[in-house]
């Protein structure tokens, strides 16, 4: 179980025809990745980024109603279904304005990303296998630099994320050295 490219391109497929209202939303964690290639992963939920979305939050949560997605839930859920994460600063913290890529669109829904640099220093932050794992798929498939990273990583506004994830950008950095990249 989890979320593969066929299953994230269905979900938008349908949001994006259920959607009345031209929507744009910006994906992060794993549903960029998985959209332009990288293997499934075992997560349910495309995470969104409130404040480089626009959407009209009534449209989208009917949308997802229709379409058998979950809208920004909270609590135990099912562990077959499918959610859209509304994630607002806090945990996490992306800059307050950062450069976009358009992924897709279907009918009214425009689906972004931020650049593959940004999305490897965030995902630095916490810096798990996975995660790592996930920044080595992007740079082996986008042909981030190094240098590119570590801007995105000075471009985060807490400095504690900026610290951790620059600590972390060593487990990145072995892989290469060690012939993984």
């Amino acid at each position: 179980m989890g979320l593969d490219r066929a299953k994230v391109e269905d979900v938008f497929r349908k949001l994006g025809e259920k959607l009345v209202r031209p929507t744009t939303l910006c994906v992060f964690g794993s549903t960029p990745a998985i959209l332009l290639g990288q293997p499934t992963r075992q997560t349910q939920d495309v995470d969104v980024w409130f404040t480089q979305s626009v959407y009209d939050s009534g449209d989208l949560s009917r949308a997802c109603v229709s379409a058998g997605v979950l809208y920004d839930p909270m609590g135990e859920l099912d562990p077959a279904a499918v959610y859209l994460q509304i994630v607002r600063p806090g945990v996490v913290a992306l800059p307050n304005t950062f450069e976009t890529e358009t992924i897709g669109r279907w009918g009214n829904l425009t689906v972004v990303m931020p650049t593959p640099s940004l999305l490897s220093a965030a995902k630095l932050v916490r810096g798990s296998e996975n995660d790592v794992n996930d920044i080595v798929w992007w740079v082996q498939h986008r042909k981030i630099e190094m240098q590119q990273i570590e801007g995105a990583i000075r471009a985060m506004p807490n400095p504690r994320h900026r610290e951790t994830a620059s600590e972390n950008l060593i487990f990145v950095k072995l892989v290469f050295s060690q012939g993984g990249g």
